[in-house]
């Protein structure tokens, strides 16, 4: 990690923390540049092409990418008369690759992004419908729920910040990721601190004010290397019709992780299925997935995927438990499931062991780095290539769930979690329920 430059890879390896100063940044929209903006635009161009050449696991892809588009789009952005101009220019240049996940955020629209991690927890996930900040679950006894926030609420303002307008920022990057990411940190704050939130319900518009929360100390913090501990949340329930239900937020911690699924396991064989939550897990140690599908497999042989670097190759192996789970296994997707939270999902569908819930993966499976550009704009550049063992690359794309679960607040409302009660559902047998779209 080099000391003069700030970066967060929230996916697959590391969780670094990302560390943006407090400058003002570029001037966005018409706002006519200065001769100094001009060059941190330039300078921004060429930190980006530098870092992306050189991670590139194909570099014959990228040359038949960029040929001469490289020097044309370096020019437009020498020429650009505004920031906007300017960063069209960078973004056609990225275009050209393909991939989804490769994008700039401009500095206006990065706040959330850059900020720093916080120990404090507002007790609810949202997600984004039709350009909207939609509450889609509530943690019991949580700070949302202790002030009347609900599921399928919008929440409408954070502070004095409208969300759609940032919505469309974020989303204008190219990855359906990035406006997870700083969803996720309107939802956290320091601890016994107080943000508030302008809600949208079926009663019309209110406001309030949330005090966040720490983590329960049921959940263990886990750190690896350089990165800072993570709250590691492992929730175990028993649905109506004996179904084990199992969610996990980050594939970090094996020590904890990988116990815990065993005992579930093995203290609910008698279940009648199983329910695995990897909803909003962004990833963490992709071999956690090698480990967590031996209890899901039979046979020997069988591997999720195999993941390309620059000069390297990972093959994740599956060594199938003698005593593993046969029953049927749902797994409950959506975009906020990235890096080895796909590989898993769309290993085990690759042989037909699961059936997936919800909807489109972030389409990160890649190791992903997030950094910011001599301009205070950011990053994101893929660092790796993935194929599953079906031979379907992910990158950009995701993975569809076989049943697809809209952001629906009238379904959200009606049925609680959707997808939950679909998955179940299908375990059961039962015709009805949410409204799905098959795959």
């Amino acid at each position: 990690m080099q000391s003069n430059q700030s970066f967060r890879e929230p996916i697959f390896l590391l969780l670094a923390v990302l560390f943006l100063s407090g400058c003002s940044g570029i001037p966005d929209r018409s706002q006519l540049l200065s001769i100094e903006e001009q060059d941190l635009f330039l300078e921004s161009f060429d930190d980006m092409t530098r870092s992306i050449e050189g991670t590139f696991w194909d570099p014959e892809y990228l040359e038949k990418c960029w040929g001469g588009l490289k020097d044309d789009c370096r020019n437009q952005v020498k020429e650009a008369r505004t920031a906007q101009e300017a960063r069209e220019a960078m973004r056609r240049l990225l275009a050209s690759l393909e991939m989804s996940h490769f994008g700039v955020i401009p500095d206006s629209a990065s706040e959330e992004l850059s900020r720093e991690p916080s120990d404090g927890e507002a007790g609810m996930i949202l997600r984004v419908s039709q350009g909207r900040a939609i509450v889609v679950r509530i943690e019991e006894g949580g700070a949302a729920e202790q002030v009347g926030i609900e599921p399928g609420d919008e929440i409408v303002k954070v502070g004095e910040r409208e969300l759609q307008p940032l919505i469309k920022e974020w989303s204008n990057s190219g990855s359906r990721y990035l406006p997870i990411q700083a969803l996720q940190s309107v939802c956290s704050g320091e601890s016994g601190t107080e943000r508030e939130y302008l809600v949208r319900g079926v009663d019309g518009d209110r406001s309030v004010s949330l005090t966040f929360q720490s983590p329960s100390d049921e959940h263990p913090k886990v750190g690896m290397g350089l990165i800072s501990p993570v709250t590691v949340k492992m929730e175990k329930r028993i649905l109506d019709g004996n179904i084990l239900y199992l969610r996990l937020n980050t594939f970090f911690g094996p020590m904890q992780v990988m116990p815990w699924f065993e005992n579930a396991i093995k203290e609910h064989r008698d279940a009648n299925g199983m329910i695995f939550d990897i909803r909003g897990n962004p990833g963490g140690i992709g071999l956690m997935a090698c480990g967590l599908a031996g209890w899901l497999v039979e046979k020997e042989g069988f591997e999720l995927g195999t993941m390309k670097q620059k000069g390297n190759e990972l093959h994740f192996v599956v060594n199938p438990r003698l005593d593993g789970w046969q029953k049927p296994v749902a797994i409950l997707i959506d975009e906020g499931s990235a890096s080895t939270s796909e590989i898993m999902a769309q290993g085990l569908r690759d042989i037909g062991r699961v059936r997936l819930f919800g909807r489109t993966t972030a389409g990160a499976a890649l190791p992903s780095l997030i950094k910011s550009l001599p301009n205070k704009d950011l990053l994101q550049m893929a660092i790796a290539d993935y194929v599953s063992v079906s031979g379907k690359r992910m990158e950009g794309v995701g993975v569809e769930p076989d049943e697809y679960m809209e952001v629906d607040p009238d379904q959200i409302r009606q049925f609680g979690d959707p997808a939950l009660k679909k998955a179940a559902y299908w375990i059961l047998g039962k015709p009805g329920g949410p409204r799905s779209q098959i795959r």
